[in-house]
């Protein structure tokens, strides 16, 4: 015998043992062992393990390996799956229904929840070189702790290009409402006053003109394709004039087209249609130098070699270039990533994180159901897999069948499921008030996002059916000898895992009903019912002079009327509240001072809208004109101030001493999600040029014919801007518009879930039935009533809600605790709505299953015992 040393390379031989089929395993290993040792003779050691590595891998043939021979599939074979499946799905017409639906309308769900979270995660992926830019901003350090402010200075941009190498690009941008002038009609637009960097930073295609001088001109604008359509038609939009009012220059500017910018998708944040020279505007001047005024934003791109935070500790130094020492140490500069812009602006992806494993949820749901009837349907079906096994199929080939079979279901399912989300999506978009479309997906992601829903949700369903029901014992399937299910625990598992999933949706969603509801229904502070809000600006007149003498007879008119009670005007009103700031501090305050709001007021205004005083008093009437030197504050800058009510206190505002005449309650002039900030509150006159809304108390009634009335009297000013007004109470609502679209989401998908889940409990109804009917029949032969047979049917399920309910609570409670702490007013968790959760399912699942425990209940006992 060969010496032990010279033996085969034993891991190789492992290999074979693991690969090769049993009856061919012996006879490719003699072969190798035996070639082995003649070559160790002939030809020596090396080329003999060598050669014989060689041919183990040429012995991992197909049709020599175990997983390949157990699962092959030549074509007769498939066609002949297809075939039974095809009329196992005809013959069982309820039950390949329930499954078609169930797993189409969980499939529909996760597919809206893909497309809405797609959007978000992907959001501004279209710029190549996101990673790279960011949005410079300030942080004030007051008192009252950091302020984040993001709005800059118009020298910053080239400051930062000129200073920092790492900085590649820089620009200034400035989003403002302007008119274009189109046949003598005045079109709302918003214009983005920037420069040719603007393009360098942003990925923006240019697709006509010179992507290298987008903007030669100070006269030069680009717009986006659809614009150039909008107002062009037909025409070469390169070269054509525009005419566009300025309104906050009050001036009217004309623009040549320089360029055409292509189509980005809908998911961008800055979605540029008009873009014209910042440095082209009449203020400019007055601004390219001056670190004194900040009302633009700053962005930038940096060196892929560049480090943040070592640019980031450059900038005190830049602070205390550009101001002084004193100001270094109360103000920061900072960058913020724009893959963070998203959610510091616009959304939350962390809700559409949640979403998109609420929809994984539920496709699991749908799985479950589709898992279990597959199972119970196998009771149908024990004679076939019995004769496949006698007549020499292997459990892979029986196997293979049931996954097969699984997987047909699961195109089917797919299929109607794209159909049925492309149906949807128009409604979906205007219940939500969102923008979702397969556009956002390329053809080749399409197609891969199908396959891979079949692929998983196939393998998913049919694999625990598949290996469960091709263990079976041929002669115990035929004898009768088998319990359909195997071990209960993994299925009372995935049940409970289904209930508890069902379970945190309902709840999940009726406790945000319940925070939004809260927060709509809450006293904010002000007495906002039958209250209309108008636009109504000087600045909604070419010429502001004339604006403000025809805005004062507007609001002479309008009080005039008998359904009017009251009226005010304004620059800001509660939901629409000023975002203008300046500093400030009390009388005597040696300190850093306070960064506050600010905003003007009538003096009308604080009582139309009943806003309690706790000390002092109104404004005079406007009759005694200005009060320049007067303030009102609320709370919450009382309270930054250290004031005390009744004293006679003073502020600061430069050198400009102001005498606090009144102090109001807090109100609410925003969501609740927020405390109230605190408020400087200024007097103008009625008439002044600074007032930008009418407030109206008026009668309800009619309210058609009223507001006509009122638009026509606008329209007769000749006012550039269209007659535009709000409601109050609606305003208030569309502060939670966010909220109200996120817990719709949860809601529609909590129906789902629980549909599905219903649909799953009729198929894993009709499977414990199938196991206890014998056992049911015996109970009522021996004398068990009607109520006794069904006590033990509903007993599990009734066990199964319970303990997913015992799950889902802390799950809820941790989730809902986690969300409401974004808001600063919270509403108490119900324990209330936990209980009518927990019953609103169990009612459910005992309707579900009640049918057909009634109909086992009833039935003749000799239907199932006659082979006894």
């Amino acid at each position: 015998m060969p010496d032990k040393q010279l033996n085969p390379p034993k891991w190789a031989e492992s290999i074979l043992d693991f690969c090769c089929r049993t009856d061919y395993h012996d006879e490719i290993i003699g072969d190798l062992r035996e070639a082995f040792y003649w070559r160790i003779e002939e030809e020596g050691t090396f080329k003999a393990k060598s050669k014989f590595l060689w041919e183990s891998l040429l012995s991992l043939k197909p049709q020599n390996l175990k997983t390949s021979y157990h699962l092959s599939i030549n074509t007769m074979i498939l066609r002949n799956y297809i075939k039974v499946t095809s009329r196992n799905l005809i013959r069982r017409k309820t039950s390949s229904l329930i499954n078609v639906l169930g797993l189409s309308l969980g499939i529909t769900a996760f597919m809206l929840i893909f497309l809405y979270t797609f959007g978000i995660f992907t959001f501004d992926d279209y710029h190549t070189e996101k990673d790279h830019i960011f949005m410079a901003y300030k942080e004030r350090i007051t008192p009252d702790g950091i302020q984040p402010t993001y709005d800059t200075w118009v020298p910053m941009a080239n400051r930062l290009k000129s200073d920092y190498p790492e900085v590649k690009s820089a620009t200034s941008l400035y989003l403002a409402n302007a008119k274009a002038i189109k046949n003598e009609v005045y079109i709302d637009e918003e214009i983005f006053y920037s420069s040719q960097d603007f393009f360098d930073i942003f990925s923006f295609e240019i697709i006509q003109g010179r992507s290298s001088e987008v903007l030669p001109e100070m006269s030069s604008m680009a717009i986006s394709e659809a614009y150039a359509v909008k107002y062009f038609g037909d025409t070469e939009p390169l070269g054509q004039f525009l005419d566009v009012f300025l309104q906050e220059e009050d001036t009217i500017l004309t623009f040549q087209i320089s360029a055409v910018i292509g189509a980005f998708p809908e998911n961008v944040s800055i979605q540029p249609n008009m873009v014209i020279r910042l440095d082209g505007l009449p203020f400019y001047p007055d601004y390219v130098e001056n670190w004194g005024t900040s009302f633009l934003e700053t962005y930038l791109t940096l060196d892929e070699q560049a480090s943040v935070d070592q640019l980031i500790a450059q900038f005190p130094d830049l602070v205390e270039q550009i101001w002084d020492g004193k100001t270094r140490g109360n103000t920061d500069f900072r960058l913020l990533p724009y893959t963070t812009y998203f959610d510091t602006f616009i959304g939350s992806k962390e809700d559409a994180r949640t979403l998109l494993i609420i929809g994984i949820g539920i496709l699991f749901i749908a799985s479950i159901n589709f898992m279990n009837l597959s199972i119970a349907n196998a009771a149908h079906r024990l004679k076939e897999i019995g004769v496949r096994k006698v007549m020499g199929a292997f459990n892979g080939q029986v196997r293979v069948q049931f996954i097969l079979e699984a997987i047909i279901i699961t195109t089917i399912s797919v299929i109607f499921a794209f159909g049925l989300v492309t149906l949807i999506i128009p409604f979906f978009n205007d219940f939500f008030d969102v923008s979702i479309s397969w556009q956002i997906l390329a053809p080749w992601q399409i197609l891969a996002f199908g396959l891979g829903l079949v692929t998983i949700i196939g393998l998913m369903s049919g694999c625990y059916p598949a290996v469960y029901l091709s263990s079976l014992k041929s002669l115990d399937v035929l004898q009768k000898r088998v319990s359909i299910g195997g071990k209960s625990g993994l299925r009372n598992t995935l049940v409970v895992l289904q209930f508890t999933i069902a379970l945190f949706l309902i709840t999940t969603t009726l406790l945000i009903r319940n925070q939004i509801s809260f927060m709509v229904d809450s006293d904010m502070g002000f007495s906002g019912d039958n209250t209309l809000v108008i636009s109504a600006s000087p600045r909604s007149f070419t010429n502001v002079d004339l604006g403000v003498v025809k805005v004062k007879t507007f609001q002479e008119e309008l009080r005039s009327q008998s359904y009017v009670k009251n009226s005010a005007m304004s620059r800001a009103y509660p939901t629409q509240w000023t975002r203008s700031f300046t500093f400030v501090r009390p009388e005597g305050w040696t300190g850093d001072p306070l960064r506050m709001r600010y905003t003007y007021m009538d003096a009308n205004f604080l009582e139309m809208y009943q806003i309690p005083l706790i000390s002092g008093d109104y404004f005079l009437p406007d009759s005694e004109g200005h009060q320049r030197e007067s303030v009102i504050l609320n709370r919450a800058a009382m309270e930054a101030f250290d004031f005390e009510p009744f004293d006679e206190n003073q502020i600061q505002l430069g050198d400009r001493k102001i005498r606090v005449v009144g102090i109001t309650e807090n109100f609410n002039y925003e969501t609740l999600a927020e405390d109230v900030q605190p408020t400087l509150m200024f007097h103008r006159t009625a008439d002044h040029p600074v007032h930008r809304y009418i407030s109206l108390d008026i009668e309800t009634s009619n309210l058609t014919e009223k507001i006509g009335e009122m638009e026509a009297k606008w329209n007769e000013l000749g006012a550039v801007d269209e007659f535009s007004f709000d409601f109050l109470d609606d305003r208030v609502a569309q502060l939670y518009e966010a909220e109200d679209r996120y817990m719709g989401l949860v809601a529609v998908f909590s129906v789902i879930s629980i549909l599905v889940a219903c649909l799953g409990l009729h198929g894993l109804s009709l499977f414990v039935i199938e196991r206890r009917q014998k056992e049911l029949s015996i109970r009522k032969v021996l004398g068990a009533e009607t109520a006794k047979i069904l006590t033990i049917i509903l007993r599990d399920f009734t066990k199964w809600v319970v303990i997913a309910f015992v799950i889902s609570v802390p799950i809820v409670v941790f989730f809902v605790q986690g969300w409401l702490e974004t808001f600063y007013y919270r509403a108490p968790i119900s324990w209330t709505t936990f209980g009518m959760t927990m019953g609103l399912v169990l009612g459910l699942v005992l309707f579900t299953v009640g049918y057909q425990s009634l109909k086992v209940a009833f039935s003749s006992p000799t239907r199932y015992l006659k082979d006894e």
